[in-house]
């Protein structure tokens, strides 16, 4: 039982924990690499589709 109740106190602590929250202290990506990256996935997916059409004909 006694490492039931230090389960229970290691839990509520996690729980009422008055840290930064992992929001905070994981950083973000800027938003302009984000949408660059995209936009070069959309660009190389459309260069292999006409790649395959144009082979094709």
């Amino acid at each position: 039982m006694a490492n039931e109740t230090g389960i229970f106190e290691e839990t509520k602590k996690a729980v009422t924990n008055d840290e930064r929250p992992l929001g905070e202290e994981s950083p973000g990506a800027p938003f302009l690499f984000v949408a660059l990256s995209y936009l070069a996935v959309l660009a190389a997916v459309s260069g292999v589709v006409a790649l395959i059409m144009w082979a094709s004909n």
